[in-house]
């Protein structure tokens, strides 16, 4: 109890929740470093306060498809037999004489399709990235059995920035 009542005094006089006033030269340093985050004051109304935090860089627009989300149309359209559709995805509107992906343009009697895909990757160094690499893994169900595929498909920022485009592609078949 001595002990409590002899830190109590210590505790009171240089408490870190009281500001203290700053010296002349301690003003000037903290002018030349950079200005803490904004905090949004209208979260602390609603008992929560939370900084701003600035927006994360992106070589698309803002509201377009992810990186993963193209692939799975793209691919979509692709069986659904519409190549012209499935062709737009592709840098240029279309696709070379022997896409990298042929092995889906090929597969007969499809019953079901299955597309996983993992975080895309980074294949730049620009900042932000224009060069970006999705995994996938895809099941495809046909009559004749059930065919897996592995591989990535490398996308760009279309032109005008309102989306990506697949740029090239790499699927081989994987046994499990």
């Amino acid at each position: 109890m001595r002990r409590a009542l002899i830190l109590l005094p210590l505790l009171l006089g240089s408490c870190s929740c009281q500001r203290d006033a700053e010296p002349g030269h301690a003003l000037a340093a903290s002018a030349s470093a950079p200005a803490p985050a904004p905090v949004d004051v209208s979260a602390s109304a609603s008992g929560g306060i939370t900084a701003t935090a600035p927006p994360a860089l992106s070589a698309v627009a803002p509201d377009a498809p992810s990186e993963s989300t193209t692939i799975r149309n793209y691919i979509y359209a692709l069986v659904g037999q519409d190549r012209s559709a499935s062709d737009a995805y592709w840098s240029g509107g279309r696709t070379s004489s022997r896409p990298d992906d042929a092995v889906l343009r090929s597969i007969p009697q499809l019953r079901s399709l299955r597309v996983d895909t993992e975080s895309p990757i980074a294949r730049d160094t620009a900042q932000p990235s224009r060069l970006r690499e999705v995994p996938v893994r895809v099941r495809a169900i046909t009559d004749d059995g059930t065919f897996r595929y592995e591989g990535w498909y490398r996308l760009q920022p279309r032109p005008d920035g309102s989306g990506w485009e697949i740029l090239s592609a790499s699927l081989q078949p994987s046994l499990q």
